[in-house]
């Protein structure tokens, strides 16, 4: 028995060939749905910590507006004020971090054209929310 022509075992190195080629197949796939998870959490939390923090510079605004009905309120100044701002912050990164995301370094605010527009950013990506503000018009 010639052990170079011997066919014996042929099919025992496929299928340890095949079972490699399954377990890095299956690896891979791994990997991506993790990534994908991560990418979704990340999104899920952006989106809360932002409108988190603009409910709380729409109470800001809603408060300076009930302030004084006999002087002409300062919107801008009230939505922007940096006690407003800091706990717009405070609220985006609780609920940042309660939906497995990091902290919240700045919020932004901008009043303009009847709109007020709160932004944060987590890993380069930008999250956006507002809401109507007539105070913010031009009269």
């Amino acid at each position: 028995m010639d052990t170079l022509n011997d066919d014996r075992g042929q099919a025992l190195v496929l299928a340890v060939v095949l079972i490699a080629i399954a377990s890095v197949a299956v690896s891979g796939l791994r990997i991506a749905q993790e990534q994908i998870l991560a990418s979704a959490r990340e999104r899920r939390a952006g989106e809360a910590a932002v409108e988190a923090a603009t409910a709380v510079i729409a109470d800001a605004y809603t408060a300076e507006l009930g302030r004084a009905p006999a002087r002409s309120p300062d919107v801008f100044g009230a939505i922007t004020d940096p006690s407003a701002r800091e706990s717009a912050r405070a609220a985006a990164t609780q609920v940042s971090v309660l939906n497995a995301g990091p902290e919240i370094g700045d919020v932004a605010v901008r009043c303009a054209a009847g709109l007020v527009d709160v932004s944060i950013t987590i890993a380069d990506r930008l999250y956006r929310a507002g809401f109507s503000g007539s105070a913010c018009s031009p009269r």
